[in-house]
């Protein structure tokens, strides 16, 4: 089957949010996709869910993992089954605008010289109301001058072309975490990353979304900048700056950086 766009979902335990995310896909204006998603060995009733929408939508290509392997394994599992020019990141309980296909795929067919393409995105609580609105750089220079202090990135508003991503390779699989981070500092390195100034993934915050600011992914995202100035020559002034705040971040009590997310 040959596909344009190839949609990448790894799920684990998302029995309360699934259903939604991949109806946010099947609902777009864009029909020239596949949808691939990797179960990776979930206890909840998550594949019955999958399943069930599969039976009725040929272009699902569901997978399931025999143990667990985490999201950075089970990502690449899944980037080696997609077939399109294209790879489009979405998270088991996030929501994709029904245009964010056809927008992204018009920008990256219209700019050959783009290796990825992200987007502004909106925070929706767990009952999915506003919460607030994420604002990030659109162009390749400001992304770059900032990548060392943060990702720039929403990784559910990633799109990817494939041709690239075979070139510098997949996720790295020494991390568990930030992997969409490390990947994008790879990219930029060599190869134009922007984001567009529509809104088109919604970013869900709830307890289980809470990994972001613990302890693992706080020392991951400091190995990728550290990465980021050993191998992929960004500015190391910058980034040992950064690195020391963030080290000082570390060690912040996580109680206290609870209070202040809440």
């Amino acid at each position: 089957m040959s596909v344009l766009v190839s949609v990448l979902i790894s799920v684990y335990n998302g029995e309360k949010y699934i259903k939604q995310a991949v109806e946010s896909i099947l609902n777009q204006t864009e029909e020239d996709w596949e949808m691939v998603i990797i179960n990776d060995a979930s206890t909840d009733k998550s594949p019955e869910i999958i399943l069930e929408l599969a039976n009725h939508e040929p272009r699902i290509k569901f997978i399931t993992n025999e143990k667990n392997l985490g999201l950075t394994k089970s990502l690449n599992r899944g980037l080696k089954e997609c077939e399109g020019e294209y790879i489009a990141r979405l998270d088991a309980d996030d929501v994709s605008n029904r245009e964010r296909l056809k927008i992204q795929m018009d920008f990256m067919e219209n700019n050959k010289e783009v290796a990825l393409c992200g987007s502004q995105g909106m925070y929706i609580s767990e009952d999915g109301k506003k919460l607030g609105e994420k604002n990030l750089p659109t162009h390749y220079k400001d992304i770059k001058d900032k990548l060392l202090f943060n990702n720039q990135f929403i990784h559910s508003s990633l799109f990817l072309r494939r041709a690239v991503i075979d070139k510098v390779g997949f996720y790295n699989e020494s991390f568990k975490t930030s992997q969409d981070y490390e990947l994008v500092l790879r990219l930029a390195k060599n190869y134009p990353v922007v984001n567009l100034t529509e809104r088109l993934v919604s970013w869900r915050v709830h307890p289980g979304s809470i990994s972001w600011i613990s302890k693992k992914q706080e020392w991951d995202a400091i190995r990728a900048r550290w990465l980021g100035i050993t191998k992929y020559n960004y500015p190391k002034l910058k980034g040992l700056f950064n690195i020391f705040l963030r080290l000082g971040w570390f060690i912040f009590p996580q109680t206290l950086k609870r209070r202040h997310y809440s």
